[in-house]
């Protein structure tokens, strides 16, 4: 199952860019319907990163009653700041996966590769972000969502993002409120070469 795990292609992106130091995970305890985000941060080297067994052990250490998840924000060698572009859709049909991807490459100038999180897909990017054409990238997927339809990009996952200057997806399935781990599919549009396991 690890070899569907989006790690692979994260660890693809960051391998391609020179000059990260740094990603942010934290361990999270989720609470529907609240503004409440409270996480315990921290950060992995890309040395770290790059080794799988590492981030198996990462997974495999998360607290009871958490979860794992990656950041966006990633920290360069410069001291600044650039961001993996991350969507979490606020469902399951494949459908609705279509029309996002067709919005995206109308919208946004980067392919991006999808994983099965059990009630929606996750979206990670192939392109690093500045802050500003982050919030841009956000206000967009917000675009996405049709009025007086149901949401294709999950409206309170964009807020709580925007509120806390970062995007984040989940790794593990620790807990009972989740279905399984995230796996890749494939859609048919993808041109990205994905990184598999080793």
């Amino acid at each position: 199952m690890f070899e569907l795990h989006p790690y692979w292609h994260v660890r693809r992106v960051i391998q391609s860019v020179n000059g990260v130091a740094s990603i942010p995970f934290s361990y999270y305890c989720y609470e529907p319907r609240t503004v409440a985000d409270a996480r315990h941060i921290f950060y992995v080297s890309k040395a770290q990163f790059a080794d799988p067994s590492f981030i198996v052990d990462l997974m495999a250490g998360t607290p009871l009653h958490h979860e794992l998840a990656l950041h966006s924000d990633l920290r360069m060698t410069d001291g600044s700041v650039r961001h993996l572009s991350m969507i979490d859709m606020a469902t399951s049909a494949r459908a609705h996966l279509m029309k996002l991807e067709g919005f995206l490459q109308s919208a946004v100038p980067q392919p991006f590769i999808w994983f099965e999180s059990g009630r929606s897909f996750h979206g990670y990017g192939t392109d690093l972000l500045n802050t500003q054409s982050w919030v841009k990238f956000m206000g967009l997927l917000l675009l996405a969502n049709a009025p007086r339809f149901d949401a294709t990009v999950d409206p309170r996952w964009i807020g709580h993002r925007l509120l806390a200057g970062y995007s984040a997806l989940r790794w593990t399935k620790n807990t009972s409120n989740y279905v399984g781990l995230p796996r890749r599919i494939h859609t048919g549009r993808q041109s990205w070469t994905l990184f598999s396991a080793d």
